[in-house]
This record gives C-alpha cells, sequence and structure tokens, in this order.
C-alpha cells in the first residue's frame, strides 16, 4: 500500500514510539513492534520493521465485534468448535498476512493498542498453525515507557502479596513468597487502601476477586472495577500512594481494567499482568502464577517469563483436556507495559 504525506507522518510518530517501546525490552530482544489503529472505519495495523501497512477488509465495527464474539466464547468457556477455530483463521489473515515475513523473525512482538481494542485477542490468532501466545513472547501497550531503565526482579527483590484462599486454594502465594522471602504476606481480610498507602515494593501480587465489566470499545474507563478484600471492595483509587515497579493480579478480567491498568502506571509500576477473561481459582492460575515467578526469579524479563509460563501450560494439557479447557487454562493472562 502506497502512503500518502499524512500516513507518511503517523507511520514516522509510530515509529518513534517503537524505538522508545523497544527501550522497555531486555538489550538482546528485537522486539517487532505493530501498532493497532482505527481509520477511515477500518482497523490499521502497523509494523516498525518496515513500511508495512495493512487495513481490514471489514469496517472496524466489524472487527470489534468478531473479537467481542471470540472473548464471549472464552470468557463462558464455551466449546471452541470449527466454526471458532475458522473465525481466528479469518481474523488472522485478515490482520496478519502481510506481517508475517516480520513476524516470523522477531523475537518477540508488542501491539501498541488503544484501551477500546483492550478486548481484541491478538495473541490467539493463529499463526503457522499455532496461537500466536504460544509461538512469541508477547505484551501489550497503550504507550511510551516512563523511562529506560529496565527493573531487576531477582531473588533479593520484595513484594507485597495479598492472598484470598478462595481464589488461591493452592496457595501459588506461599511458593512466590519461598522465591522472595522478604516479601511481606496479607490476608485479603486484612487489605485495604490504608495497606498501599505507603507501600514501596519491587512488585504487587493479589490473589483475590476482581469484578470488571469489559468495555468492548464502547466505555473504555469504568471507575466501578474492583477488587474484593474480605467483604469490602476497593476500587483503583485504592492503590493510591503505592510504589511497585510490576503489578500482577490473579483476578478475573483485571487484564481488561483501565482503571487499575492507570492506578498501577502511576504507581511507577513498568509491567502490568492479568488475566483478560475469568480465569480458574486455583490450579492453572496457580501455575501460571509459580511458572512465571520462577523465571522472574532466574533472571527471565517479565515477557519472557509469562511466554515461558504460557506455553509450558499449553504444553502440559496438549491432547489432556479438550481445546476449550487448554485455552481457558493456558491463555487468560496479558502483560501491559507501562
Amino acid at each position: 500500500m502506497r502512503l500518502n504525506v499524512d500516513e507518511k507522518c503517523r507511520w514516522l510518530r509510530n515509529v518513534l514510539i517503537a524505538g522508545l517501546l523497544l527501550s522497555a525490552m531486555p538489550a538482546d530482544a528485537s522486539c517487532l513492534v505493530i501498532s493497532v489503529q482505527e481509520r477511515n472505519e477500518r482497523i490499521l495495523l502497523q509494523s516498525d520493521a518496515d513500511s508495512a501497512v495493512v487495513q481490514s477488509e471489514r469496517s472496524a465495527k466489524l472487527i470489534s465485534r468478531e473479537f467481542r464474539q471470540i472473548y464471549d466464547i472464552l470468557e463462558k468457556t464455551k466449546k471452541q468448535d470449527a466454526r471458532f477455530e475458522a473465525r481466528l483463521k479469518r481474523l488472522s489473515q485478515e490482520l496478519f498476512d502481510p506481517l508475517l515475513p516480520a513476524m516470523r523473525q522477531a523475537s518477540c512482538i508488542v501491539f501498541h493498542i488503544q484501551p477500546r481494542f483492550m478486548h481484541f485477542a491478538l495473541d490467539l490468532l493463529p499463526v503457522d498453525g499455532a496461537p500466536l501466545f504460544v509461538e512469541k513472547a508477547l505484551a501489550f501497550s497503550f504507550g511510551v515507557p516512563k523511562d529506560l531503565d529496565l527493573p531487576d526482579f531477582g531473588s533479593d527483590s520484595r513484594g507485597l502479596i495479598i492472598r484470598d484462599p478462595e481464589t488461591d486454594p493452592d496457595n501459588g502465594a506461599k511458593e512466590v513468597k519461598a522465591y522472595y522471602p522478604s516479601s511481606k504476606v496479607y490476608a485479603a481480610k486484612q487489605a485495604g487502601p490504608s495497606l498501599f498507602t505507603q507501600a514501596d515494593e519491587d512488585f504487587l501480587l493479589i490473589s483475590a476477586h476482581g469484578f470488571v465489566v469489559p468495555g468492548m470499545g464502547e466505555k473504555d474507563f469504568d471507575p466501578d472495577d474492583s477488587l474484593l478484600f474480605g467483604k469490602k471492595h476497593m476500587q483503583a483509587d485504592g492503590l493510591a500512594g503505592g510504589k511497585f515497579k510490576l503489578v500482577y493480579f490473579d483476578s478475573c478480567q483485571m487484564g481488561l481494567s483501565a482503571p487499575f491498568i492507570d492506578a498501577a502506571s502511576r504507581s511507577g509500576a513498568r509491567f502490568y499482568l492479568a488475566p483478560i477473561i475469568s480465569n480458574e481459582s486455583g490450579h492453572s492460575s496457580t501455575l501460571t502464577m509459580r511458572y512465571f515467578f520462577t523465571e522472574l526469579n532466574y533472571g527471565q524479563s517479565p515477557m519472557d517469563a509469562l511466554f515461558s509460563a504460557r506455553k509450558r501450560i499449553y504444553d502440559d494439557f496438549q491432547g489432556r483436556v479438550s481445546r476449550s479447557d487448554q485455552m481457558f487454562y493456558a491463555f487468560p493472562f496479558r502483560l501491559y507495559l507501562l
């Protein structure tokens, strides 16, 4: 596609954003940054690797509706039949085909999106026959990183860990505490805004019930999103005053909560990790916690640690459970670069 002057200016701006996003990656990473936006009522994808521009054949409204239907199937753990796979395949061909050479060569991929595209499960779309999330380390971003320094999450790091036994029945929080002995652990019923006011830790890990009504492009910012601590709901402003480098929510749908992502960003966090659908209490969510923090403790970047965790879970359940359950176990968590 030939670019006009305005499109070239926008493309150059995206290249500059891509360069700053890359600064949030490990020095040896060659991440591909793909910008996702709407223009002329179509979805437009631009790659920082070259001047490749992909424009959806169908309207942005229809693409959004397609992703919403995919999201609803994932959320309700409905059977993922041939029609579901065909929908994923068509979206992959429509949005990714011209970008595939660059995607195959990249060691990791960052999707630079707008909040109204949060429900776009781009990392679920198949590439070369497999979901993208088991092929590449992935992350999402709304904008450019705050600074150029990457935090380290080695064994000397400290965490603030909050656990509800209903959402963490296998006590994955205890395992994380073993990796990071200096961390503080609190029961969810003890938690509240006062706990975060003076907090200054390397990471925040919360396993608690999350309450989010995804906007699906129609409502980007819902202040009613909340976490349940005991019998009390805490909204995003309850995190005010806390300082963290990484925020991890083992809480339903918190990966689609713009208020909590914004609150994490204001805390100084560089990384935000949470499921975009209602994830399982225990079992696979415990595995995600275990594998992610193990890799993080060994020196992996959050992006690589999540990739290792999801791929391992996906491979572990290959052929042992239904396709729907396999995706429910392996897919839900998403990483945002802040």
